[in-house]
């Protein structure tokens, strides 16, 4: 056996020794059956064919020859292991070549003579009543001077018997050197045989390795077929091999492009994770593959929820949170059958927070909204009762005043809902080609609010130094600018008691940023980060005093980010507040 024989091509190997050993046996055993069955029988038939044969001939010498009967019969068995003996019609025996005739007896009652006086040639075996032993007898009509007579051929058995034994010994030695030949035969057959298949086996078992680069041996003409049978299944393999890759790659791609994080379970052993998760929940980015569900780092919450819906029929989709950091999870388990006898379920996690934010937004929204717009309609309700009933009255100065108020609530009104126009249309899509010159923009926004500076004693400038000689334009509509700038004013002109505004613009080659900044009471750090959201005020008693509608930052950011730009506001108390937004530039 080769050293890289296996169990399989081991008992190949002796299946094939077995087989020819079997041949060989069989061949043996009848060679040995003959050597002991037929060749004696076939060794006496050839015996008893060449008496007969010497009978005939002594028969034609004796019929021919002159010379004295005892002569001629001794002439016969000259030279040969036989005894020769002519018998007369009548039985006597008239020469022998082994005895005296006249102290042999008659012989008319042998069976072999009898055919031959018959005319018949006859044989018999039989012990010798004469010598006492075992001998074949063969007999021939012959006729002589004195009439028919027969003359008779024999041998010893024993004669026999040694050329049996030596024909026998010759047998069994060619048996023993051709089993000896066929042995080492069937042991260069067997070598033969086997060695290819080893190696193909050997090629097969590098293929099933996953050695698809192993070379396939040929085999021999006998074993091309399979040959080129492995050949093609490794070239198919190598194939498939390839476009499973390809998929798996894509595969992977696709999910570490979702936002999503996505988790592949078999009973609570991960089996497949995408890179949103390490994002999503700061977590290392390693292969997480064979990883337990609880070891694996989800919020304990989420990691709750997936474990109570492990091997559930249906789909189910949850909302899980807002946990302590205030994040917010929509959970989608959805079962994929069984694999090695385990549960798969497919976890699907989605970041929620931004959109629960919004919701928020929008419902705290649609209550201030309420709440804001119930305020001046109730006021104008009040106030026109009032002015009716002062009417009634006959105090016209009175009633004058209430319609004095009730034109401020109106105009009051009427900006408030200007202003969710604004906002409505600041969140859809802007034209792309939509471009507006920031110079004109910030002139007619001065010009606009030049008025109520001037009445409280405000300087109200433009620093354009930083673009001089330059064109300035943005990406961005010049109505969204417009509002823009009309409430950053408006606010930097209500809350500044004393002191100056200043509008300054400044480029590079990518943006243009805008800068209304003032000298007015400020606002508390604690406030600085809320002040973009729809109706915040800081301090809601004088916003309401001073007429505004809690909007106006929030239009500005929706103006920023609807032109995919950007807004940052400083601020501190006592010392002013500086608003800057950033446009992409128009070149």
């Amino acid at each position: 056996m080769s050293a890289s024989a296996t169990p399989s091509t081991a008992r190949y190997r002796r299946r094939l020794v077995a087989g020819l050993a079997a041949i060989v046996l069989v061949v043996a055993g009848a060679w040995t059956w003959s050597l002991y069955g037929p060749l004696a029988s076939a060794v006496v038939d050839q015996q008893e064919s060449y008496l007969l044969d010497i009978a005939r001939t002594g028969a034609v010498a004796v019929e021919g020859s002159g010379d004295d009967l005892g002569t001629r019969v001794a002439s016969i068995a000259e030279g040969a292991p036989l005894r020769v003996t002519v018998v007369a019609a009548d039985g006597t025996v008239l020469a022998d070549s082994d005895e005296d005739p006249a102290s042999l007896e008659n012989h008319g009652d042998r069976p072999e003579v009898r055919e031959a006086l018959a005319g018949r040639p006859g044989s018999d075996v039989r012990r010798s009543d004469t010598q006492g032993v075992d001998r074949m007898y063969v007999a021939v009509p012959v006729t002589l001077a004195e009439g028919r007579a027969a003359l008779r051929v024999s041998t010893s058995l024993a004669h026999v018997r040694d050329l049996v034994e030596d024909t026998r010994r010759t047998g069994l030695a060619l048996l023993l050197g051709a089993l000896a030949l066929a042995t080492v035969a069937a042991w260069r057959l067997t070598r033969a045989a086997a060695g290819p298949v080893e190696a193909l086996a050997d090629s097969a078992r590098a293929m099933a390795a996953g050695d698809l680069a192993s070379p396939v041996p040929d085999g021999g003409a006998a074993l091309a077929p399979l040959a080129e049978a492995l050949v093609s299944l490794g070239d198919q393999m190598r194939t498939r091999l390839s476009a499973l890759e390809d998929e798996r790659r894509t595969l992977r791609l696709v999910l570490d492009g979702l936002s999503d994080a996505v988790v592949l379970l078999e009973g609570e052993r991960v089996v497949l994770t995408n890179r949103a998760l390490g994002t999503m929940f700061r977590l290392p980015q390693v292969d997480n593959r064979r990883r337990q569900l609880p070891t694996l780092g989800l919020p304990a919450p989420l990691e709750s929820a997936v474990h109570t819906r492990l091997g559930t029929p249906d789909a189910q989709v949850v909302e899980v949170g807002p946990d302590p950091y205030r994040r917010s999870y929509r959970l989608l388990v959805l079962p994929l059958g069984h694999a090695h006898g385990a549960p798969r379920t497919l976890a699907v996690i989605a970041d929620i927070t931004d959109r629960a934010r919004l919701d928020d937004m929008r419902r705290d929204f649609v209550a201030n909204a309420s709440h804001e717009l119930k305020t001046p309609t109730a006021a104008i309700i009040l106030l026109a009762s009032s002015a009716d009933q002062a009417a009634r009255d006959g105090d016209t100065d009175q009633a004058l005043a209430f319609l004095s108020q009730i034109e401020a609530e109106a105009d009051r009104l009427r900006r408030m809902v200007a202003d969710l126009l604004d906002l409505s249309r600041l969140e859809s899509s802007p034209p792309h080609d939509a471009v507006t010159d920031v110079r004109k923009a910030v002139e007619l926004a001065l010009a606009g609010h030049r008025p109520a500076a001037s009445a409280k004693g405000l300087d109200l400038t433009a620093d354009l130094s930083e673009v001089s000689g330059q064109d300035v334009a943005v990406h961005a509509e010049a109505t969204d600018i417009a509002v823009a700038l009309d409430n950053l004013l408006a606010n930097a002109v209500t809350y500044t008691e004393r002191g100056s505004v200043t509008v300054s613009v400044s480029a590079d080659d990518d943006a243009v940023s805008i800068t209304v900044a003032d000298t007015g009471i400020g606002m508390p750090p604690e406030d600085v980060e809320r002040v973009f959201e729809r109706f915040y005020r800081v301090d809601r008693a004088r916003s309401r005093t001073s007429g505004g509608t809690g909007l106006g930052l929030s239009l500005v950011r929706n103006v920023a980010e609807r032109s995919g730009g950007s807004v940052s506001i400083d601020s501190e108390p006592g010392h002013g507040t500086s608003v800057t937004i950033t446009l992409r530039r128009a070149t």
